[in-house]
């Protein structure tokens, strides 16, 4: 019998609300189709009226944990006949919330940040939340069109929004490669003044990101390391058209 997808899952839905945007349902099926039998364990900061976490939960039969964690004091009254979901009430980036979290999984599969929106919190909810994520696994940011407002903390031009932090990131995937031109700290200045950047980042636990519209994904590395690109891997006898010259070679 063919499984159900996040898509179907979402739109077919009854009982507690949730709100996704369209775009999101298939590439969730095609972002999280190969854990889809694991037994993952899963965070989703912002849940609104909880309807969400249903989804998750009757997508990722196997799963293990679902933790929803909101600023909201009315999710308080959200309740779950699955007993593998479990709702924390308070800021995210607050110690006593992050201590709960941190009490009921210690680790996670994947990790949706669909809290605030706000450029500051989902900067911090990156550091203090990252470093979570199993080797291997995935953190999402929803709703990233907002950081395009200054509502939001954000901006077009605005440097020291989420976006410009991202997308900063994208060049430690490829340290390897001008290190001998500037450390990560001095790079990292603007957002970690005191030269505190995450040890996470400088140890290379970065693996991927991905930007779409109003999604960021980032991808942790199995391992942590700045020399991804591997090996050259050169197949084939017949070199009519010159080969690429070895002095590319890094």
């Amino acid at each position: 019998m063919k499984k159900k997808s996040i898509e179907w899952l979402h739109r077919t839905k009854s009982g507690k609300a949730s709100d996704k945007w369209a775009s999101y349902l298939p590439y969730y099926d095609f972002l999280f189709g190969p854990l889809r039998e694991v037994a993952i364990d899963m965070l989703e900061i912002g849940v609104q009226n909880g309807g969400s976490l249903d989804t998750w939960s009757k997508y990722f039969e196997n799963g293990r944990k679902f933790i929803g964690c909101d600023i909201d004091t009315g999710c308080s009254q959200l309740s779950y006949d699955d007993p593998r979901i479990s709702i924390v009430v308070g800021d995210a980036n607050a110690a006593p919330a992050f201590q709960e979290i941190k009490n009921i999984c210690a680790e996670f599969d994947i990790i949706i940040d669909d809290g605030s929106h706000k450029s500051m919190d989902i900067m911090n909810s990156f550091v203090n939340y990252f470093p979570l994520v199993k080797p291997g696994g995935i953190y999402v940011i929803e709703d990233t069109h907002t950081l395009y407002s200054s509502q939001f903390g954000g901006g077009v031009l605005n440097e020291y929004s989420a976006y410009a932090f991202f997308k900063r990131l994208i060049d430690v995937t490829n340290f390897q490669f001008w290190r001998d031109d500037l450390a990560i700290k001095p790079y990292f200045s603007t957002f970690f003044p005191e030269g505190d950047t995450p040890s996470f980042i400088t140890d290379g636990w970065v693996e991927s990101i991905d930007f779409r519209n109003s999604i960021i994904t980032i991808t942790k590395s199995h391992q942590a390391g700045h020399e991804k690109l591997g090996e050259r891997v050169i197949a084939g006898t017949s070199t009519q058209v010159q080969i690429l010259a070895a002095s590319l070679k890094w």
